[in-house]
């Protein structure tokens, strides 16, 4: 996953953070076998993890996690172009399997971090292979499996 003089980048799911987050259990980035990857944080897990934090000890963790990706340049933001194609690949996945609106509204988060990985060439790793397997039918990016 990595070409030579060039680190891999990887953006880690929301599936991926709240583990860790609510029980100290981090994901085995050692089975990744890219190498040493930049990390790289969307700004729609942003809005996932604090849309979940009810405690000041967590918010306090997402400020320091948010402070510290974008002090080193690694906060991803879906461009306007993003939010028009996750329209689209939202509309095509609920053509093609009938999802309900719910889901729908939950999957447009998914599409807008495939997006967001395909804009830098990073790879989306997450425990929601399923889902992120159904947006790869319409959105060309890199998943880990």
């Amino acid at each position: 996953m990595s070409i030579k003089g060039f680190q891999a980048k990887i953006i880690y799911d929301t599936s991926i953070y709240i583990p860790f987050i609510n029980n100290g259990t981090p994901y085995p980035a050692n089975e990744l076998n890219i190498g040493k990857p930049l990390t790289y944080l969307s700004a729609v897990v942003v809005e996932e993890l604090y849309a979940g934090a009810f405690d000041n000890t967590s918010i306090k963790l997402l400020d320091k996690m948010y402070e510290t990706f974008e002090s080193l340049g690694r906060l991803i933001t879906p461009a306007a172009p993003d939010w028009q194609k996750a329209g689209k690949v939202v509309a095509a996945l609920a053509k093609k399997y009938g999802f309900e609106d719910l889901f729908l509204s939950r999957m447009v988060n998914d599409v807008l971090i495939s997006l967001s990985a395909r804009q830098i060439g990073a790879v989306v790793v997450t425990r929601n292979i399923k889902d992120f397997l159904r947006i790869k039918e319409f959105v060309n990016f890199n998943i880990y499996r």
